[in-house]
């Protein structure tokens, strides 16, 4: 409702001190009641904040309850509060998908929910317990992988060619993740928040597995998409030509893959690039040569992640177009004889 600004001491970039607003609760236990309210700042650009009357904010209060009523001991202003319109975001984007895809923009919704509980539900809490994380990656991305190829095909040869394919390649990246984190002498530390989790009583993890398996669930996404795709098009191959046969589908499906894979890979290296674009800019700001660059630790991350990926994606472009030509010209010639 109201904001005091006169205990903020401004040094240009860096703020510091702290901003009294007067709030009114508009949801919860203390829904119409006012109360002041404080917004501490450390100084820090990423995490410090700054209200303005009309915002709305997510607050923690602390109170006790008397007789009169509660009694405010403290309302921490945490951040603005972003909920209603991530949800309205969430919904026009399911709304738009499902009105350009039908059925299957439905289905692929589902699925994305079901992967987002999957990790929030699953993985998240077995990797807090400290699970062999490499074991539940392993294991959480067969589950979403197979359950999200099935939401798109059903349960048919199609679904057992694109989920083989996409496995496949997810196998290749584990193994060479463990192999190159362990060459070049990278530790879990490299992710962010990383060590803020070891310093919230979780001692006992294993970053360096969980780094481990944040490879190749990170580039499950694409495995899978590859897979549907060689898979897809070698089935409209097989429909529009029901005599073609193995070594003419699987020629076709290679030519398939090979072009899908040139953009596929690209496709990785602008998603994780993206994320480390504000170091390249301190590295370059700093005059820093190319091959210091190239070795710091957070770069050599980045292109783990990215280089095994891409050779994920190199074994599920051939892999599925042998596997997709052999089950589905298999299937279409026994309907023929039928």
């Amino acid at each position: 409702m109201e904001t005091d600004d006169s205990r903020i001491l401004d040094t240009g970039l860096v703020r510091s001190g702290h901003q009294t607003c007067t709030v009114e609760f508009v949801s919860g236990k203390f829904k119409g009641m006012r109360t002041e309210a404080v917004n501490l700042l450390t100084g820090s650009l990423e995490s410090d904040k700054l209200f303005s009357p009309g915002d709305r904010v997510q607050t923690v209060v602390h109170y006790d309850e008397t007789e009169t009523g509660p009694v405010f001991l403290s309302v921490n202003l945490i951040d603005h509060y972003r909920l209603a319109g991530q949800a309205v975001l969430a919904l026009l984007f399911a709304l738009f998908l499902i009105m350009f895809s039908g059925r299957t923009g439905l289905r692929a919704v589902v699925s994305f929910a079901f992967t987002v509980l999957s990790i929030w539900k699953i993985l998240v809490p077995f990797y807090l317990k400290g699970w062999n994380p490499v074991y539940i990656g392993i294991a959480v991305t067969l589950v979403l992988t197979l359950a999200i190829i099935a939401l798109v095909y059903g349960f048919d040869m199609r679904w057992l060619a694109a989920s083989s394919g996409a496995f496949a390649g997810v196998l290749v990246t584990c193994l060479l993740g463990i192999v190159c984190t362990g060459a070049f002498k990278l530790h879990g530390a490299v992710m962010p928040w990383a060590e803020s989790l070891l310093y919230s009583g979780y001692q006992h993890l294993n970053l360096t597995g969980i780094f481990m398996a944040s490879i190749f669930i990170g580039a499950s996404g694409a495995m899978m998409d590859l897979s549907v795709d060689i898979t897809s098009a070698v089935h409209e191959i097989v429909q529009k030509k029901p005599g073609i046969g193995f070594r003419e589908t699987c020629a076709s499906a290679m030519n398939i893959a090979r072009a899908a894979m040139g953009t596929m890979t690209t496709t990785l290296l602008l998603a994780y690039s993206g994320g480390s674009i504000a170091v390249l800019m301190v590295f370059m700001a700093q005059g820093t040569p190319p091959e210091n660059l190239l070795n710091y630790r957070y770069i050599s991350a980045e292109i783990i992640e990215t280089v095994v990926g891409s050779f994920g994606l190199v074994t599920v472009g051939p892999f599925t177009a042998v596997t997709a030509s052999a089950l589905l010209t298999r299937r279409q010639s026994r309907s023929v004889e039928s």
